[in-house]
C-alpha cells in the first residue's frame, strides 16, 4: 500500500556576501530562480564585513539559514615590495579575507545552532594550493579560510550545520577580468579542459553542498582539472 505523504518544504534564506561581484551577481540570479530560497544579495556598500558591529547588526535583523561568502580582496605585489607605504593594502586583505570571514561566522552561528540548521559555504581560490607570483597574502588568506572552515565544521556538525569551502579555479567572471587578455589566454592553456568555469557549474556545486548534509569540513576544487 502506498502512502501519500505531504512534506512541507520551508523556504530557506540565503545571504550572499560579495553578491554584487562578477560571480556573485549571476549566481544570485540563478539562486533567486529557485523557489526554495529567499536570497539576500550583500555588497560591501550594504555591509562592511571587516566591521564586527555591522556584521552583527545584519545577522540580528535577518535570520539566515545559508551563507555563501564570495567577498574577497586581492592586491598583487611581490612580498619584498610590501613596504610601510603599502601597509594599507596589506591590512585591507587581512581585514576582508580573514577578519571578515571570522565576523560572518561568529555572528551567524548562534542562530544556526539554536535553529539546528545551517549551511556555510566559503569561496577559496586555486592560489591556495597552486601559488601564483604576486598573490602571497591573498593565497595565505585563502589557506586560512580553508582551515577555519574545517574547524567550524567540527564544532557544529552535531547541530545539523555543515561548513565547506569551494576552491575556485578560473571562472568566467570576477577577478579573472582584471588580468589582461594575453595573460588570460596563457592561463587558459594551463587548464586541462581548456576553458573557464561557468556560473552554472558553481551553482550546481553549491546546490550539492546545500542538499548533502553528510558533506562537511571539506574543500571542493572546481578548476577544470588543474
Amino acid at each position: 500500500m502506498k502512502l501519500n505523504v505531504l512534506y512541507e518544504v520551508k523556504m530557506k534564506t540565503i545571504a550572499i556576501f560579495g553578491g554584487s561581484g562578477g560571480l556573485g551577481t549571476p549566481l544570485c540570479n540563478l539562486l533567486t530562480q529557485n523557489n526554495n530560497f529567499n536570497v539576500i544579495k550583500i555588497s560591501s556598500k550594504d555591509v562592511n564585513i571587516s566591521s564586527r558591529e555591522e556584521v552583527e547588526s545584519f545577522f540580528l535583523k535577518n535570520k539566515i539559514d545559508i551563507i555563501i561568502n564570495l567577498a574577497a580582496y586581492n592586491y598583487d605585489s611581490f612580498i619584498h615590495k610590501y613596504t610601510p607605504e603599502k601597509e594599507f593594502e596589506l591590512n585591507k586583505q587581512i581585514d576582508i579575507n580573514i577578519k571578515g570571514a571570522i565576523n560572518i561566522l561568529a555572528s551567524s552561528l548562534p542562530y544556526m545552532r539554536k535553529n539546528k540548521y545551517g549551511r556555510i559555504i566559503f569561496a577559496s581560490s586555486i592560489v591556495a594550493s597552486r601559488p601564483v607570483i604576486g598573490t602571497s597574502i591573498y593565497g595565505a588568506c585563502k589557506n586560512f579560510i580553508e582551515s577555519l572552515i574545517k574547524t567550524c565544521s567540527l564544532e557544529n556538525a552535531n547541530n545539523n550545520i555543515t561548513a565547506n569551502t569551494i576552491q575556485l579555479g578560473y571562472f568566467d567572471g570576477g577577478l579573472l577580468y582584471k588580468l589582461n587578455e594575453e595573460f588570460r589566454e596563457k592561463i587558459k592553456e594551463t587548464i586541462p579542459s581548456k576553458r573557464w568555469g561557468s556560473i552554472e557549474e558553481l551553482y550546481s556545486s553549491i546546490m550539492y553542498l546545500i542538499d548533502t548534509p553528510y558533506v562537511t569540513g571539506t574543500t571542493i576544487s572546481i578548476n577544470g582539472g588543474i
